[in-house]
């Protein structure tokens, strides 16, 4: 295991050095100055493979206390404000809500030994490495860090809510042990029936639902964690460490049919989506924007609409006339969420009615919360992947498609009707913000609910410019609809830590609304103002 273990860090490493080379030699002014030698230059790439490996763990340091923060200490601390019967229950608060996103939701929903990444292929398809001392490889170079990173800050945050040392060890005990019984129950499905059961959307969606439910209802309910009593019960975490002890056996030692049966799992055409997701590194793929056979047909209402347009303006209503099902109907269910967040509002007015009209008349407060909000509710992230598979991927190899003036017509357009949508949504949103508004104290307009909409809208325009210009800034895809692109991949990260960050603003109020509002304008003109001297150059199929 460890000549596997050396052997698939080497590779990690060497496929991030070269990919980071080759895209820095693209930037603009100094990439020209990076000669080709340095592909050969083996210090120099050895040194960055020391520096991928350390910023690498540091990132899974520092995204431990984070990630905690955000979904432990943040919905506590709502949850002890105003809620005297939680008062010293901190800690099986904590262990009840990690206890469903982690050991329910990450463990039956992530699996390390099914994830489909490019270094498995390499290694597996290509190398031909035993695919037994592979698995053991990646589990030992996934969980080692993860679990000892975890180890020291749960006890940190097991103290910080109220509760000891101690209890801390035993619910980080009762995390290894879920990991390893949520990677042992989907390999025994695999080794059943054939299917990696993570991979389907119905069991995702069951379990993203019930995680969340269980994390988050029961304290809406006024219910107490009596669950989490038992779960953290040193008897109950020695039965599941037990458990876990032997899924980890039967994982790495016990089970015998890796190279029978394993390389089923990582073909390409046995799942292609997954591919596309390990690669792209998005959340969806883009066999959510591939188009059906009904999607072809345009109504007659359109084709009246459609009648006096010509050239680009033409090709972008028939483009997204034919999208309304990749684009429309995401929409539609933003705006269902939005009326459902006017729902959750009206049953705290009934339950709580105090923190209701406190919350309503402060709504700047709940500022840093709604910009992770907005974050996943835009749909231009989804457009861009639509414009590329049904079109650019295509159009592109065209010289008339690729002409300057061509490219930021068509970007004007698309610009256009995506802020449209998004804005559709952010206004769906105030109208919300304005109704729990007028339950809660009789009035709408004044100040504070004018800042809020504001930004609530600028938010929304942000996002689409963020997506749409990094799109055609990059134009990060390729042929083979893969990222090849690292630092459009970077920079979304960027822009999901800011609103990850955003998080952990406890107040906003005025100061953070003006800061937000002076954000969002400066970035959506210097993204702007870069698309139209980038674009022209980099927009090309890759």
């Amino acid at each position: 295991m460890i000549n596997a273990l050396k052997q698939m860090t080497q590779l990690k490493a060497a496929l991030w050095v070269n990919a980071f080379l080759y895209y820095f030699k693209r930037l603009w002014i100094i990439g020209k100055y990076v000669p080709d030698s340095v592909y050969s230059n083996y210090g120099l790439k050895r040194g960055l493979s020391i520096v991928a490996v350390v910023v690498r763990q540091l990132i899974d340091f520092c995204g431990k206390p984070i990630y905690l923060a955000t979904v432990v200490t943040l919905p506590l601390m709502l949850l002890l404000y105003g809620n005297p019967q939680y008062e010293g229950q901190g800690f099986l608060v904590m262990a009840q809500i990690l206890f469903f996103l982690n050991c329910f939701l990450g463990a039956l929903g992530d699996s390390q030994i099914f994830a489909v990444t490019r270094d498995k292929i390499i290694c597996i398809k290509y190398i031909h490495m035993n695919a037994a001392a592979y698995i053991r490889a990646a589990l030992a170079f996934k969980y080692i860090p993860f679990f000892i990173y975890y180890l020291l800050w749960l006890l940190i945050f097991a103290r910080m809510s109220g509760g000891t040392v101690w209890q801390g060890f035993l619910l980080w005990l009762l995390l290894v042990s879920f990991r390893m019984m949520g990677e042992a129950a989907q390999l025994i499905i695999f080794d059943r029936t054939g299917k990696v059961i993570s991979r389907s959307m119905g069991y995702s969606w069951f379990l993203i639902t019930g995680g969340l439910a269980g994390a988050v209802l029961p304290f809406l309910f006024g219910w107490k964690p009596l669950l989490a009593s038992v779960l953290t019960h040193p008897a109950a975490v020695t039965a599941f460490a037990a458990l876990g002890g032997w899924c980890l056996w039967y994982i790495t030692v016990g089970y015998r049919g890796y190279e029978k049966k394993f390389h089923r799992s990582i073909d390409i055409n046995f799942l292609f989506s997954n591919l596309v997701k390990a690669s792209s590194g998005t959340a969806a793929t883009f066999k959510e924007v591939e188009m059906k056979e009904k999607d072809i047909a345009i109504s007659e209402a359109d084709k009246e609409k459609f009648r006096y347009l010509r050239g680009y303006a033409y090709l972008n209503a028939l483009f997204f006339a034919r999208h309304k099902r990749q684009l429309v109907k995401p929409v539609c269910f933003r705006l269902a969420l939005a009326a459902a967040l006017f729902g959750v509002s009206v049953v705290l007015w009934f339950t709580n009615r105090e923190l209701a009209v406190r919350l309503s008349e402060n709504m700047t407060a709940m500022l840093p919360s709604f910009i992770f909000i907005m974050y996943f509710m835009t749909v231009a992230d989804k457009a861009s992947r639509a414009m590329f598979y049904n079109c650019d991927k295509d159009l592109l190899h065209y010289a008339w498609y690729r002409r300057p003036e061509t490219i930021l017509k068509n970007f004007q357009l698309r610009f256009v009707r995506v802020a449209l949508y998004d804005l559709f949504i952010a206004g769906a949103v105030c109208l919300a913000a304005a109704g729990f508004r007028l339950l809660c104290t009789g009035t709408v307009f004044d100040m504070d609910m004018l800042l809020f909409c504001s930004a609530i809208l600028l938010l929304s325009v942000l996002f689409t410019v963020h997506h749409l210009c990094l799109y055609y800034i990059f134009q990060p895809y390729s042929e083979s609809l893969k990222v090849k692109n690292p630092f459009f991949s970077v920079l979304n990260s960027v822009m999901y830590m800011l609103c990850f960050i955003c998080l952990q603003i406890e107040v906003g109020g005025f100061a953070f609304t003006m800061t937000v509002l002076c954000f969002t304008v400066i970035y959506i003109l210097a993204a702007l103002v870069a698309v139209y001297r980038r674009a022209p150059v980099s927009f090309r199929v890759k």
